[in-house]
């Protein structure tokens, strides 16, 4: 085989050159091809992005509309029955406000669960990211068809495509809504309604008859609705030692109204859960912690705290507070010798069960001679088991020098 002359060399290498260049102008054609592709496939992405959003954004505006009707307090029980799906709005739309509430009224109890608006926002982002995706996927179609000699217009082709096509154009909703008190809130009472959900209640109740089956003249609790008088009485009760200053016909009115019309928002019932300035209720706790820190009761005094807490009595709240601290610091620093005397005047009434002798009783500790100086034979005799086996476990606990919380200490003191 010879070897090429230098013309033949010459003209290959020419020609060679020539496909290079024509591979290369290719690639250039194809990318023009992938960005006209890419630009219009964003187009058509962000025209169903713009459609999808629009179309939440209804849902959402919707749900506000609703909302604001029914007013804030049902804006939970909206929720649970609408969950994510928007299409039950519809069958709230054209309700009268009332009947709507009543129908939400029976999801009282299955609040907590999704928040729509929420809901429809996390929609939106996942779209977003699906959209997205689709997108890039678009721009990196060509990706991986260069050769060696159109590597490089492929790399620059992708990233003018990337920056050219870019991102697409998204929109927020802001989540921040409050529905305010709605339409149609009913705030007071008319004297006639006043006298007429009397009248419901009343009908809780019966003629007494005696044996012989003759009325008494009395009138007592209908069996069948003895729940219900209970539940209207616990909470008439509340509002007047909460404050209520009107009458207990009032307040009766008050609560059927509230229980028949949950929309119903009169002020008075503000008193269900908050207490006036001169409520009883105030009076009536301070007294019963004053009792509970005389019987040394730390759970008494504790539940006291709460109670004026719950009903919005702070600075009241705070004040036990403060005393049962410094109680319970008190009694930390008790001794063996105090508890000793306090049991003793606990136990001073104490007698021995008929027909036993205490001293010989199994379930007594045996006098220890070992704790007479604290707890001498007369003084054992004279305690009942239990406050005899609280001293000596606490007389073996401090021998074994034992470290206790001042929450342990407090505790071996009182006897709980």
């Amino acid at each position: 085989m010879g070897f090429m002359s230098v013309r033949s060399f010459r003209q290959a290498a020419i020609s060679a050159g020539e496909g290079v260049e024509e591979k290369r102008e290719e690639m250039r054609d194809r990318i023009d091809v992938y960005r006209e592709k890419a630009v219009k496939r964003k187009d058509n992405l962000q025209k169903e992005y713009n459609a999808y959003y629009k179309e939440e954004k209804t849902n959402i505006d919707n749900f506000k509309s609703i909302a604001t009707k029914l007013g804030e307090d049902y804006v939970p029980m909206l929720n649970s029955f609408v969950g994510g799906d928007s299409s039950k709005l519809k069958a709230l739309d054209g309700m009268d406000i009332n009947a709507a509430r009543l129908e939400l009224d029976k999801y009282k109890d299955a609040v907590g669960g999704t928040n729509f608006i929420t809901s429809r926002q996390e929609s939106i982002g996942l779209k977003k990211e699906e959209l997205d995706t689709q997108l890039q996927n678009q721009v990196g179609l060509f990706k991986g068809t260069s050769s060696l000699f159109t590597r490089d217009i492929e790399r620059r082709g992708a990233k003018d495509i990337e920056t050219e096509v870019g991102t697409l154009d998204t929109k927020t909703i802001d989540g921040k809504f409050n529905a305010g008190r709605g339409i149609g809130i009913k705030e007071s009472l008319k004297l006639s309604e006043v006298m007429n959900n009397n009248k419901i209640y009343q009908n809780y109740f019966m003629d007494e008859l005696n044996d012989v089956g003759e009325r008494t003249n009395n009138r007592i609790v209908n069996p069948d609705y003895a729940q219900d008088v209970a539940n209207i009485d616990q909470q008439v009760a509340e509002m007047i030692t909460n404050g209520f200053n009107g009458t207990n016909t009032q307040a009766i009115a008050e609560v059927i109204e509230m229980l028949n019309n949950p929309s119903y928002k009169g002020p008075n019932l503000s008193f269900l859960t908050q207490a006036s300035d001169d409520a009883p209720i105030i009076a009536i706790v301070q007294q019963e912690f004053e009792k509970n820190l005389i019987d040394r009761n730390v759970t008494g005094m504790q539940e006291d705290i709460s109670t004026l807490s719950t009903v919005g009595r702070e600075s009241e709240a705070e004040e036990l507070q403060k005393r049962l601290d410094e109680f319970l610091i008190a009694e930390q620093n008790l001794t063996i010798e105090d508890v000793v005397e306090r049991k003793k005047e606990e136990q001073k009434d104490y007698e021995a069960p008929e027909g036993k002798l205490d001293s010989l009783r199994t379930d007594k500790p045996k006098y220890n001679r070992k704790y007479k100086d604290v707890l001498p034979f007369s003084e054992w005799m004279d305690l009942s088991p239990e406050a005899v086996r609280e001293i000596y476990d606490r007389l073996r606990k401090e021998e074994r020098g034992e470290e206790k919380s001042g929450t342990d200490k407090v505790k071996e003191a009182l006897g709980l």
